[in-house]
């Protein structure tokens, strides 16, 4: 027996999206890019689903998408997974903006203290298993050096709650995309260590050979499809242009 489900709210300033995908059947779920607010939020979503969490997996480093997980990780007991390319995000959430390790108590209010004990190394090309559901971890650098989206295997019908879009079920496959595309549009390429160049390169690896019908579900903003951005994304258009 499986009652899978994927549940989404947008968090916090940034509105960045944080993800639980889980088995009700199982009593697990695993939680993706829990930010700001997240702290208050994502336990009220493993509670909405009546599961425990696994792991918390983090498509990047910057501050919008970490900012819970120091004190998730701890308050769950559960590993962290990040690509080691942007360990220096996790040490230095300030870095992301050229700015001193101050900026985050001073601007932001907020005493960053990183569970390292907690955090673990995920790399592109491996199979994740949590919940009795696969995700394949792809590296896309571009946004940051050491960002990775998550594609979620053999999801198809399994209901999407979240507000933002109309994804009612999902696709048999599922790209959690962190800010590697959104509706429309695509992540940043100008902060610190982005590059347009690399972001381009890791649509067209990433994004162009999935079907159709593979709903993306974004770091920002809306569901979406592969077809509707194939058909729509000025960006996805210049990347097949240009590495196609």
């Amino acid at each position: 027996m499986s009652d899978r489900f994927v549940l989404g709210v947008p968090l916090g300033r940034w509105q960045t999206n944080c993800y639980l995908i889980g088995d009700r059947d199982r009593g697990t779920g695993v939680l993706i890019d829990p930010g700001e607010h997240g702290e208050t939020q994502a336990p009220q979503l493993l509670a909405q689903a009546g599961v425990t969490c696994e792991a918390i997996l983090l498509t990047h480093g910057h501050l919008d998408h970490l900012w819970a997980v120091p004190s998730l990780a701890r308050e769950l007991d559960v590993p962290v997974l990040l690509h080691p390319d942007d360990r220096w995000l996790w040490d230095d959430p300030a870095a992301a903006f050229g700015a001193p390790p101050e900026l985050l108590a001073t601007q932001f209010g907020l005493e960053w203290d990183p569970p390292t004990e907690h955090l673990e190394s995920v790399a592109g090309g491996t199979r994740l298993s949590f919940s009795g559901i696969a995700f394949d971890v792809v590296h896309n650098p571009g946004h940051t050096p050491g960002h990775v989206t998550y594609l979620g295997r053999e999801l198809a019908g399994v209901p999407v709650g979240f507000p933002l879009g109309d994804a009612e079920s999902a696709s048999d496959d599922v790209l959690f995309s962190g800010d590697l595309i959104f509706a429309g549009s695509i992540g940043r390429t100008d902060f610190p260590r982005g590059s347009t160049e690399d972001i381009l390169r890791s649509l067209v690896e990433t994004v162009l050979p999935l079907e159709d019908r593979t709903v993306i579900l974004s770091g920002h903003g809306p569901d979406t499809t592969v077809g509707r951005e194939r058909a729509t994304n000025p960006f996805l258009a210049e990347a097949a242009a240009r590495h196609g």
